[in-house]
This record gives structure tokens, sequence and C-alpha cells, in this order.
């Protein structure tokens, strides 16, 4: 049985790239050359479809995010960069800090939820139904087991708004945009007009629903607020940098994401579907709806 997600063909975004062949990909990881020097790095064959990014300068380079762990992260880290690399988590879900055990100290938002996941990392449960073999387009790939899965504690070195992690010849600005988690990051390089958004937008499904202890709270009114602080960038970006499905997105849809929130917010949303099962996690499904938008959607709790 396959998920609904999957067509077993290649995504058509990633043909807009330059493939970088590796000799560490494992036949699960993609790794793509994109805009202002920068490598991205892709998880196409699970539900999640999760991107981060290698972004190197003159003196040390920057690894944003560390995947879903679903293979070894590291060698192929250390064959696209031999030399220092400097690690910094976009926020603290699952599937993107479960190769952060591999390196030596991460950097994130200092937020109690991430002192909590760092210090005890995550159990499978915490994954919802994220390992079930139908969210892999072609299965599980080899040597990997979802009964042994969980997520390793981190050593986690905290940051907070407006740090600047310095490169050598590129500086990489933290704004913190929470919303779709409390301790969201986003990092601005404002000479080469990137914006690396991690979830707070993409072009897929948006979460603006979660209220546990694996994902945290949400906060509608910090989601806008976070939309409309970054809107304020759009002028000085050519590219969004983003952490799911296609690695780039134009800057306007800050400010298409922040209109969207908005409608939600007033219930003035038009077009809407029922959540696709994917989408659930550990919350009922049923309590769920998606909001479709240009390029993107919204994933909320319906209000009656």
């Amino acid at each position: 049985m396959k998920s609904k997600w999957t067509d077993d063909k290649p995504r058509p975004y990633y043909a807009k790239y330059e493939r970088v062949p590796v000799q560490n990909g494992q036949n699960w990881y993609e790794v793509y050359r994109l805009p202002g020097n920068v490598l991205g790095i892709c998880e196409p064959n699970q539900f999640q479809e999760v991107n981060f990014f290698l972004i190197p300068g003159s003196e040390r380079a920057l690894l944003l995010d560390t995947g879903m762990g679903i293979c070894p992260v590291k060698p192929l880290i250390e064959e696209l960069c031999p030399g220092e690399v400097v690690v910094v988590n976009s926020h603290f879900h699952f599937d993107h800090i479960a190769g952060n055990h591999n390196f030596k100290a991460v950097y994130a938002f200092d937020d109690p939820y991430v002192r909590r996941v760092a210090a005890e990392g995550l159990p499978k449960e915490a994954l919802g139904n994220q390992l079930e073999e139908i969210m892999f387009r072609y299965g599980y790939p080899e040597g990997f087991s979802p009964d042994s899965f969980r997520i390793p504690p981190y050593h986690m070195i905290p940051v907070q708004d407006g740090d600047v992690f310095d490169l050598g010849d590129r500086k990489l600005t933290v704004y913190h945009t929470p919303g779709h988690s409390h301790d969201g990051i986003m990092l601005f390089d404002e000479e080469n007009r990137l914006l690396f958004t991690g979830d707070t937008f993409y072009p897929g499904a948006l979460y603006a629903h979660f209220d546990n202890d694996e994902f945290g709270k949400f906060s509608m009114a910090d989601y806008i607020a976070s939309f409309e602080r970054m809107s304020e960038l759009i002028p000085r970006l050519d590219y969004l940098m983003c952490s799911h499905r296609d690695f780039t997105a134009p800057p306007v849809k800050l400010k298409e994401a922040a209109n969207a929130l908005k409608a939600i917010d007033a219930g003035e949303v038009l077009d809407e579907r029922d959540v696709d099962e994917g989408h659930t996690y550990l919350e009922d499904g049923s309590r769920l709806c998606e909001a479709l938008f240009d390029g993107f959607s919204v994933v909320y709790k319906k209000t009656v």
C-alpha cells in the first residue's frame, strides 16, 4: 500500500537546481547547489521531505538542522565540508534534530522545550505515525529499524534574537520567529539576500495547531507577528530558503502567509479540506482541517 503523498516520481522542482554527486548519500540524502553558494540537503523519500542547509564561509561553515536521523548524516557533512562546521537548529521538532547527537554541540533558541529534548532525547513514540512504512516512498532504507529508533540527547548551546554567526566572509543574523513552535528562528544572510525560514514558512502544509509536549504550544498571535516582522525584510531578499519541499520560495510569501493566518483567525477561510492523515501527528485528526492558499496551505484546529 502506498501513501497518498507519493507518486513514484522525483518532485519537479529539484530539476531547477544542480545536483551534487556524493559518496555518502546512502541512497537517502540528495544534495543540490542552491542560489547564494548554499548546499541544500534533502530527504525526499519520507513524508516530511525535509531539507537542511550547509552554508559555507571562508573560515567555517554553518549546518542548519540535521534531519530525521533515518541514515547517518555526519559522513555526508564531512564529505561536503572537511573543515569546521557550526550546527544550528531552526527549531526543536524531531525531523530537524535527529542527527544532532553526532556533533559536539548544537546552537538552538533558549526555550524550556528545547532544553528538555536536548537533555532527554525523544523516544520513537514521539514521532507518532511518521515511522510507519507507509510514510516512506520506497519502504524502509537498508539498515533502518523503526522499532529501535530514538533521538538521543545532545549538547545544546542557547542563542537569542539578534545573535550573529560569523563564518568569516559571511554573517548570519538570528531572528526569533515563534508561532509554529515557540523556539523557531530564521537566519538572515543580508549580503547574499537569503532568509532561511525553518518551518515558519515553506511551500507546503504549515502547521498551526500544536499543543503537546512533543511539539510545543502553537500561538496564532505569535505566528502572525513573526510573519509581519519578517515581511519587513522582503525588499532586502531574493530567496526564502525553506526546510520542506522546494528549497526556495519568493520572499513575498512571507506577507501572503501573514494574510492567510489573519484570515483563519478571523474565520474568513474560503477554501479548505479535511486534513491528510500524515499531518495529524499526536493530535486528533478529526479536529483539524487544512486551508488552501497560493502555493502553500495551513493546518489548524477547527473552532466548532
